[in-house]
């Protein structure tokens, strides 16, 4: 049977729609050619997951699904036909919210106001394009392809397409726009950096996936907690008096209904019930707080049932995943599982030993991520990544050196964050040198000239011809 691809329905404004973290994050992978299971490698997210997100799409009328029919033929374009304009990603255009302040596109300067427009639009959402999709090409595009798309940009956002013009606040970003098209371009066109780049995208989409599902079991676990049981007044209870109908109200009660059953004949005398034995009546509280004791322990019996089985459906999920081996699905599906029942302490201990080995797989990943950005300069990026992995392994000694390390090196980093990463860094394993001279980088960075000898002097200790402290005692000499 034909698989039947996930499309967007036509004019329909997903902004009006709640959607989770998850589901956000798998839509703005639907481009109308991608299957279920191209969606799931694209996400990293697992197949059962993005099924589940896909049903309830559809269900909301956010998308469509259609058999995918034969390719169609493109038709030749003629020589003078206008060149294609660059397509932005459908991940960029989901929702139509412009993300700079509408005051920019007024600055007086010697763009068009169409060109403005798009040169603000890309700029600020260049953070969400990767290089395929800042060129407007797909994944399998080949190296023409690339380079043609490269050239419609370049002449776009060149500040040299607008020699002896006023540019104002634009030239500035137009450089930025340009860099990252040349970057994409020189990545896209050489076999072994897109090899490099391709493999980094899918620990992107990996660690994507598994944050996106950490944020889904987050918000399902703030709805897991169970009702509050009622409020029992503390004011001391009345006098006690008796409660529920007497003995002979029941019977009375009894021998009217049977009246009615009977259409109205009367019961004969060995049908009337017996007197009731001297036994105490199950029916009767010999005080208010009795019957509201009662009242709470049959509540409580039904929230324990109630809980009981939804913390079983979140359990049999995550038997599920991890039959498939997702552990970072199993682990969500635990996390909320402990929320309803959290006195099991087997399940918590279940929990925590399969979030280890999802926190495990998150921290390869953005390790991962994290050496790739380190290498291409992105300290921005190399940076977030780290602090991810120094926030789930606090005791891992490199993540937070290399925390520091990217943070120093961006033009706007936080330097306080730096120091700390590197300061523990260093208590963390005082005699690796390199977190020394991370420090003594993060403060002369700061401007802290006394803070950087102190923390150079420290460094010597462990190693004083080392070049690059010994190049960093020189600058702090002056």
């Amino acid at each position: 049977m034909p698989e039947k691809i996930p499309r967007l329905v036509a004019n329909v404004d997903v902004r009006k729609f709640k959607l989770d973290p998850m589901d956000g994050f798998l839509l703005t992978r639907i481009d109308g050619k991608l299957g279920m299971k191209d969606l799931a490698r694209e996400t990293g997210l697992p197949e059962f997951s993005v099924e589940r997100a896909l049903e309830k799409l559809e269900k909301m009328g956010v998308i469509e699904r259609y058999v995918a029919s034969a390719p169609a033929v493109t038709p030749p374009v003629s020589p003078d036909a206008a060149p294609r304009a660059p397509q932005l990603p459908q991940f960029a255009s989901l929702s139509d919210e412009q993300r700079y302040d509408p005051k920019e596109l007024e600055e007086e300067v010697d763009i068009v106001p169409e060109q403005r427009k798009r040169i603000l639009d890309v700029y600020y959402r260049l953070d969400d394009l990767d290089h395929y999709a800042l060129l407007g090409v797909s994944k399998e595009a080949d190296k023409k392809t690339v380079k043609r798309a490269y050239f419609e940009l370049a002449a776009i956002f060149h500040p040299d397409r607008y020699y002896k013009k006023n540019l104002g606040t634009f030239k500035a970003k137009m450089e930025v726009l340009f860099t990252r098209v040349t970057e994409a371009h020189d990545t896209l066109v050489d076999a072994a950096k897109r090899l490099d780049y391709d493999a980094y995208l899918s620990e992107v989409a990996t660690t994507r996936g598994m944050e996106a599902l950490f944020e889904r079991a987050l918000a399902e676990s703030k709805n897991a907690a169970p009702v509050p049981a009622p409020h029992v007044s503390t004011v001391p209870p009345a006098p006690v008096v008796p409660q529920g109908p007497t003995p002979e109200e029941i019977r009375a009660r009894k021998e009217a209904l049977a009246k009615r059953l009977l259409g109205g004949n009367s019961i004969r005398p060995e049908q009337k019930s017996k007197p009731p034995s001297e036994a105490p009546n199950p029916l009767r509280y010999s005080s208010t707080s009795d019957a509201m004791d009662a009242l709470k322990r049959r509540y409580e019996q039904r929230i324990e049932y109630a809980t009981t089985q939804q913390a079983k459906k979140y359990i049999d999920a995550a038997e599920d995943a991890l039959s498939k081996n997702d552990i970072v699905a199993a682990a969500s599906a635990l996390g909320i599982a402990v929320k309803f029942t959290p006195d099991d302490v087997g399940l918590a201990m279940r929990y925590q030993e399969i979030k280890n080995k999802a926190d495990a797989m998150m921290c390869d990943s953005y390790a991962k991520q994290a050496a790739y950005e380190e290498k291409q300069g992105h300290w921005q990026d190399a940076a977030r990544s780290w602090q991810k992995v120094a926030k789930i392994r606090v005791t891992d000694q490199r993540a937070h050196e290399r925390a520091a390390n990217a943070l120093w090196r961006m033009d706007d980093g936080d330097l306080h964050a730096a120091a700390e990463h590197a300061k523990q860094a260093i208590t963390l394993s005082p005699q690796t040198l390199e977190n020394h001279i991370t420090l003594v980088e993060v403060y002369l960075k700061a401007g802290l000239t006394a803070s950087a000898r102190r923390a150079a002097e420290a460094a010597q200790q462990i190693d004083a011809k080392n070049p690059a402290l010994v190049a960093a005692m020189k600058r702090i000499k002056g």
